[in-house]
Protein backbone atom coordinates (compact mmCIF):
# COMPACT_ATOMS: atom_id res chain seq x y z
CA UNK A 1 0.00 0.00 0.00
CA UNK A 2 1.19 3.63 -0.98
CA UNK A 3 2.62 5.23 2.23
CA UNK A 4 1.40 8.53 2.24
CA UNK A 5 0.73 11.23 4.78
CA UNK A 6 -2.91 11.72 4.95
CA UNK A 7 -4.88 14.26 6.98
CA UNK A 8 -9.10 14.76 7.52
CA UNK A 9 -11.01 17.74 6.39
CA UNK A 10 -11.18 20.28 8.42
CA UNK A 11 -13.91 20.59 11.12
CA UNK A 12 -15.35 24.37 10.81
CA UNK A 13 -15.60 23.18 7.09
CA UNK A 14 -14.45 24.07 3.92
CA UNK A 15 -15.01 27.11 1.27
CA UNK A 16 -15.66 27.19 -2.35
CA UNK A 17 -16.30 30.22 -4.47
CA UNK A 18 -17.84 29.55 -7.97
CA UNK A 19 -21.19 31.17 -10.19
CA UNK A 20 -24.23 30.93 -8.00
CA UNK A 21 -26.73 29.64 -10.98
CA UNK A 22 -25.28 26.35 -10.02
CA UNK A 23 -24.57 23.91 -7.02
CA UNK A 24 -21.49 25.35 -6.16
CA UNK A 25 -20.15 21.69 -4.32
CA UNK A 26 -21.41 20.40 -7.60
CA UNK A 27 -18.36 18.82 -10.35
CA UNK A 28 -17.83 20.87 -13.19
CA UNK A 29 -19.51 20.39 -16.14
CA UNK A 30 -18.87 18.55 -19.19
CA UNK A 31 -20.41 21.46 -20.92
CA UNK A 32 -17.39 23.32 -19.95
CA UNK A 33 -14.50 21.09 -20.45
CA UNK A 34 -11.94 21.81 -22.97
CA UNK A 35 -10.60 20.20 -25.97
CA UNK A 36 -11.11 16.32 -25.84
CA UNK A 37 -13.38 16.46 -22.68
CA UNK A 38 -10.34 17.32 -20.44
CA UNK A 39 -10.22 20.39 -17.81
CA UNK A 40 -7.42 22.61 -17.53
CA UNK A 41 -6.81 22.62 -13.44
CA UNK A 42 -3.67 21.51 -11.25
CA UNK A 43 -4.93 18.47 -10.34
CA UNK A 44 -8.02 17.17 -12.86
CA UNK A 45 -8.23 14.53 -15.02
CA UNK A 46 -5.27 14.04 -17.58
CA UNK A 47 -6.36 10.62 -18.91
CA UNK A 48 -8.44 11.79 -22.38
CA UNK A 49 -8.00 8.12 -23.27
CA UNK A 50 -10.44 6.62 -20.92
CA UNK A 51 -14.61 7.09 -21.29
CA UNK A 52 -16.05 10.19 -19.09
CA UNK A 53 -17.67 7.44 -16.55
CA UNK A 54 -14.00 6.73 -16.40
CA UNK A 55 -12.20 9.74 -15.20
CA UNK A 56 -12.92 11.76 -12.08
CA UNK A 57 -14.13 16.22 -11.74
CA UNK A 58 -12.48 18.19 -9.30
CA UNK A 59 -14.41 20.19 -6.53
CA UNK A 60 -11.60 22.81 -6.04
CA UNK A 61 -11.93 24.47 -2.11
CA UNK A 62 -10.78 26.36 0.60
CA UNK A 63 -10.07 26.36 4.15
CA UNK A 64 -11.03 29.53 4.79
CA UNK A 65 -13.38 32.40 3.12
CA UNK A 66 -9.91 34.40 2.28
CA UNK A 67 -8.30 31.33 0.70
CA UNK A 68 -11.08 31.01 -1.63
CA UNK A 69 -11.24 34.71 -2.44
CA UNK A 70 -7.22 34.84 -3.11
CA UNK A 71 -7.64 32.06 -5.71
CA UNK A 72 -10.00 32.90 -7.36
CA UNK A 73 -9.30 36.46 -7.36
CA UNK A 74 -5.71 36.28 -8.48
CA UNK A 75 -6.68 35.85 -12.21
CA UNK A 76 -8.11 38.78 -12.42
CA UNK A 77 -4.33 40.61 -11.37
CA UNK A 78 -3.00 43.40 -14.93
CA UNK A 79 -0.78 40.55 -16.57
CA UNK A 80 2.99 41.30 -15.60
CA UNK A 81 3.73 42.64 -19.06
CA UNK A 82 1.16 45.44 -18.77
CA UNK A 83 2.83 46.73 -15.51
CA UNK A 84 6.10 46.83 -16.87
CA UNK A 85 4.79 48.52 -19.76
CA UNK A 86 3.19 51.39 -17.65
CA UNK A 87 6.41 51.65 -16.09
CA UNK A 88 8.08 52.97 -19.38
CA UNK A 89 5.52 54.83 -21.26
CA UNK A 90 5.55 58.56 -22.02
CA UNK A 91 2.14 60.39 -20.85
CA UNK A 92 1.50 60.99 -24.41
CA UNK A 93 2.26 57.52 -25.58
CA UNK A 94 -1.19 55.68 -26.94
CA UNK A 95 -1.71 51.97 -25.38
CA UNK A 96 -2.83 49.02 -27.17
CA UNK A 97 -6.49 48.90 -25.81
CA UNK A 98 -5.60 45.14 -25.18
CA UNK A 99 -4.18 46.15 -21.92
CA UNK A 100 -6.70 48.51 -20.22
CA UNK A 101 -9.07 44.81 -19.87
CA UNK A 102 -10.58 44.91 -17.06
CA UNK A 103 -8.49 47.25 -14.58
CA UNK A 104 -9.34 50.50 -12.89
CA UNK A 105 -10.35 53.05 -15.37
CA UNK A 106 -8.57 55.76 -13.61
CA UNK A 107 -5.40 53.48 -12.60
CA UNK A 108 -4.26 51.08 -15.19
CA UNK A 109 -2.02 49.58 -12.64
CA UNK A 110 -5.12 48.12 -10.61
CA UNK A 111 -6.86 45.23 -11.61
CA UNK A 112 -10.68 45.25 -11.67
CA UNK A 113 -13.29 43.01 -10.10
CA UNK A 114 -16.16 44.47 -11.84
CA UNK A 115 -20.16 44.24 -9.99
CA UNK A 116 -21.22 41.99 -12.89
CA UNK A 117 -18.60 39.12 -11.80
CA UNK A 118 -19.42 39.63 -8.41
CA UNK A 119 -23.51 39.49 -9.05
CA UNK A 120 -22.57 36.45 -10.91
CA UNK A 121 -21.04 34.21 -8.27
CA UNK A 122 -21.48 33.26 -4.60
CA UNK A 123 -19.42 31.83 -1.96
CA UNK A 124 -20.54 28.53 -0.08
CA UNK A 125 -19.67 26.63 3.00
CA UNK A 126 -19.83 23.02 3.39
CA UNK A 127 -18.57 20.21 6.53
CA UNK A 128 -17.02 17.36 5.28
CA UNK A 129 -17.77 13.93 7.06
CA UNK A 130 -14.57 13.87 9.40
CA UNK A 131 -13.64 10.14 8.25
CA UNK A 132 -12.78 11.12 4.48
CA UNK A 133 -8.81 10.87 4.05
CA UNK A 134 -6.82 13.29 1.68
CA UNK A 135 -3.12 12.80 1.28
CA UNK A 136 -1.53 15.83 2.37
CA UNK A 137 0.89 16.67 -0.74
CA UNK A 138 3.11 18.65 1.41
CA UNK A 139 4.44 16.30 3.61
CA UNK A 140 8.18 14.71 3.39
CA UNK A 141 6.10 11.29 3.43
CA UNK A 142 4.36 12.00 0.59
CA UNK A 143 7.23 13.53 -1.34
CA UNK A 144 9.08 10.17 -0.74
CA UNK A 145 5.95 8.08 -1.67
CA UNK A 146 5.86 9.95 -5.19
CA UNK A 147 9.43 9.70 -5.56
CA UNK A 148 10.15 6.40 -4.97
CA UNK A 149 6.65 5.77 -7.59
CA UNK A 150 8.02 8.06 -10.36
CA UNK A 151 8.16 5.36 -13.50
CA UNK A 152 4.55 4.58 -11.91
CA UNK A 153 2.79 7.74 -12.27
CA UNK A 154 5.48 9.48 -15.00
CA UNK A 155 6.60 7.05 -17.05
CA UNK A 156 9.46 8.31 -19.68
CA UNK A 157 9.53 11.98 -17.89
CA UNK A 158 12.64 13.46 -16.78
CA UNK A 159 13.41 15.53 -13.59
CA UNK A 160 15.85 16.13 -11.38
CA UNK A 161 14.03 15.43 -8.15
CA UNK A 162 10.24 15.40 -6.73
CA UNK A 163 10.14 18.09 -4.28
CA UNK A 164 7.39 20.57 -3.84
CA UNK A 165 9.19 22.84 -6.44
CA UNK A 166 7.67 19.50 -8.94
CA UNK A 167 4.59 19.12 -7.10
CA UNK A 168 3.38 22.23 -6.56
CA UNK A 169 4.74 23.81 -10.43
CA UNK A 170 2.88 25.13 -13.17
CA UNK A 171 3.28 22.18 -15.39
CA UNK A 172 0.14 20.39 -15.51
CA UNK A 173 2.38 17.28 -16.99
CA UNK A 174 3.15 16.41 -13.43
CA UNK A 175 0.40 17.79 -10.94
CA UNK A 176 -2.23 16.15 -13.25
CA UNK A 177 -0.51 12.71 -13.00
CA UNK A 178 -0.15 13.17 -9.58
CA UNK A 179 -3.91 13.40 -9.11
CA UNK A 180 -4.74 10.21 -10.98
CA UNK A 181 -2.31 7.96 -9.50
CA UNK A 182 -3.42 9.10 -5.79
CA UNK A 183 -7.10 8.38 -7.55
CA UNK A 184 -6.57 5.42 -8.58
CA UNK A 185 -5.58 3.68 -5.00
CA UNK A 186 -7.71 1.07 -3.61
CA UNK A 187 -7.78 -1.26 -0.65
CA UNK A 188 -7.98 -4.73 -0.84
CA UNK A 189 -11.52 -4.90 -0.98
CA UNK A 190 -11.50 -1.91 -4.21
CA UNK A 191 -12.78 0.44 -2.02
CA UNK A 192 -11.47 4.05 -2.84
CA UNK A 193 -8.77 5.01 -0.28
CA UNK A 194 -8.92 9.14 -1.10
CA UNK A 195 -11.06 11.43 -1.19
CA UNK A 196 -8.46 14.31 -2.83
CA UNK A 197 -5.33 16.25 -1.88
CA UNK A 198 -4.87 18.89 0.42
CA UNK A 199 -1.85 21.54 -0.32
CA UNK A 200 -1.44 24.82 0.13
CA UNK A 201 -1.73 27.63 -2.14
CA UNK A 202 1.18 28.66 -4.67
CA UNK A 203 0.42 32.40 -4.17
CA UNK A 204 0.36 32.27 -0.08
CA UNK A 205 1.80 28.95 1.41
CA UNK A 206 -0.97 29.90 4.75
CA UNK A 207 -3.41 29.81 2.58
CA UNK A 208 -4.83 26.12 2.76
CA UNK A 209 -6.65 24.08 -0.35
CA UNK A 210 -8.29 21.09 -1.14
CA UNK A 211 -8.84 19.39 -4.38
CA UNK A 212 -11.98 16.83 -3.49
CA UNK A 213 -12.30 13.97 -6.28
CA UNK A 214 -16.33 14.94 -6.92
CA UNK A 215 -17.33 11.46 -6.62
CA UNK A 216 -15.98 11.05 -3.69
CA UNK A 217 -17.18 14.08 -1.57
CA UNK A 218 -19.15 13.15 1.66
CA UNK A 219 -21.15 16.03 3.59
CA UNK A 220 -22.44 15.99 6.92
CA UNK A 221 -25.98 16.41 7.51
CA UNK A 222 -27.91 19.85 6.50
CA UNK A 223 -24.48 20.96 4.55
CA UNK A 224 -24.11 22.31 2.28
CA UNK A 225 -25.28 25.59 3.74
CA UNK A 226 -26.93 28.06 1.94
CA UNK A 227 -24.95 30.08 -0.94
CA UNK A 228 -23.90 33.70 0.60
CA UNK A 229 -23.72 37.01 -2.03
CA UNK A 230 -20.70 38.67 -2.07
CA UNK A 231 -21.30 42.34 -1.38
CA UNK A 232 -18.77 44.77 -1.98
CA UNK A 233 -17.97 45.76 1.29
CA UNK A 234 -17.50 41.51 2.51
CA UNK A 235 -14.53 42.15 4.83
CA UNK A 236 -12.56 38.96 3.28
CA UNK A 237 -13.08 40.25 -0.64
CA UNK A 238 -11.41 43.97 0.63
CA UNK A 239 -8.49 42.17 2.16
CA UNK A 240 -7.67 39.91 -0.91
CA UNK A 241 -8.34 42.87 -2.93
CA UNK A 242 -6.17 45.11 -0.96
CA UNK A 243 -3.25 42.43 -1.71
CA UNK A 244 -3.74 42.01 -5.15
CA UNK A 245 -4.13 45.93 -5.63
CA UNK A 246 -7.77 45.21 -7.27
CA UNK A 247 -10.25 47.58 -7.75
CA UNK A 248 -13.99 47.22 -6.96
CA UNK A 249 -16.68 48.01 -8.81
CA UNK A 250 -19.14 48.78 -6.08
CA UNK A 251 -22.76 49.33 -8.41
CA UNK A 252 -22.82 48.59 -12.07
CA UNK A 253 -22.30 50.94 -14.50
CA UNK A 254 -22.53 53.93 -12.17
CA UNK A 255 -18.77 54.87 -12.07
CA UNK A 256 -18.67 53.82 -8.34
CA UNK A 257 -15.22 52.37 -7.24
CA UNK A 258 -13.81 50.98 -4.06
CA UNK A 259 -9.98 51.01 -4.18
CA UNK A 260 -9.29 49.36 -0.47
Amino acid sequence: MADFHTVEPPLSGIYRLGRSASALFAPPDWSNAIERDTFSGRFDDPRTDLGKEQRFRIIYCASDRRTAFGETLAGLRPPIRLASRLDSVIDEEPLDESYFHATDPADRTRGLIEADWRLKRAIGHTILEPGLRFVDLGAARTLQQLRASFETWAPGARVEDVDQSLVMGPSRQFTQRIARYIYEHQDSRGTPLFAGIRYTSRLDRKWECWAIFADRIRHIPGMPGLPETIFPDDPDLLEVASIFQLTIETVEGAGHYDRP
